[in-house]
């Protein structure tokens, strides 16, 4: 496995400052996030951070986005058809293959079963956007307020999906808040997991704790190790991606946050 630093992990750092941040303290790859390229994009920018992603010897895991990209009405999801296609384009661009679409909240009304077809229904619309040289990583949402909750859920619809260029994003902390486990995956589902986020998460009730209670790898609750152990029974040998989204540490120097980042990478999952 190799280690990724997530640029919502050092939110407030300029994509100028977070590409050598992450080369300098030993990441082989970055998660881009989907508002920072598009305005690099509106600013006829991308070619320079290709070339300086390049220039650092960094490959760029994915492009985090669309969000809310499910339970739409019809003008909506033209609107993020059309983002997507656009951030399809960016992707390839930064010689990058993989979006990471982010479920809708759940709304009032709806079935679990209508869930699931409208998931299932926009994934394919969403991949026809993009094209087949794109992947698209459905990243369920580990709260009881999105629309897809659990990894067995999140399992199902891309198998309903039956596309080669679709599969999962799984996040530790997403995992731990849905009590769904990797024991749960087959082999053969294994080879749907495109990108893994990892992070630990502080004690509490699992349903009321949110981003902001994100923690580095070894210093929570989360059994990483089981993580890791799960991870190469499944023979995932792609990026682990250093996701923390904690706001306390968007206000610290963000190289030693990236640095100590790194060094929690090593400790828990020996990479």
């Amino acid at each position: 496995m190799k280690p990724c630093l997530n640029q919502d992990t050092l939110k407030s750092t300029l994509t100028e400052s977070f590409i050598p941040i992450a080369k300098k303290t030993g990441y082989v790859a970055v998660e881009l996030a989907q508002d920072k390229v598009e305005l690099l994009a509106a600013r006829n920018s991308l070619k320079a951070l290709a070339n300086q992603i390049k220039a650092n010897g960094l490959t760029v895991a994915s492009i985090m986005g669309p969000e809310n990209f499910n339970l739409l009405n019809k003008t909506q999801f033209s609107e993020i058809c059309e983002r997507t296609r656009n951030l399809a384009q960016i992707a390839r661009e930064l010689d990058c293959n993989l979006l990471e679409p982010v479920p809708s909240p759940t709304q009032s009304g709806m079935t679990a079963d209508e869930v699931h077809a409208k998931t299932v229904e926009s994934l394919i619309q969403l991949a026809d956007a993009c094209g087949e040289d794109i992947n698209l990583g459905l990243e369920f949402l580990g709260m009881k307020e999105c629309s897809v909750s659990n990894l067995n859920d999140a399992v199902e619809i891309v198998k309903a999906v039956n596309r080669k260029n679709v599969g999962l994003v799984l996040d530790s902390f997403h995992l731990y808040l849905s009590g769904s486990q990797l024991s749960e995956m087959s082999h053969e589902d294994s080879d749907r997991i495109l990108i893994v986020h990892v992070n630990d998460s502080e004690p509490g009730d699992r349903s009321i704790l949110r981003d902001v209670n994100r923690l580095y790898p070894g210093e929570g609750v989360i059994d990483l190790k089981q993580v890791a152990s799960d991870l190469a029974r499944l023979h995932y040998d792609g990026f682990l991606s250093l996701e923390l989204l904690r706001p306390s540490y968007w206000e610290e120097d963000p190289e030693k946050v990236a640095a100590t980042g790194r060094d929690s990478l090593r400790s828990v999952f020996g990479i």
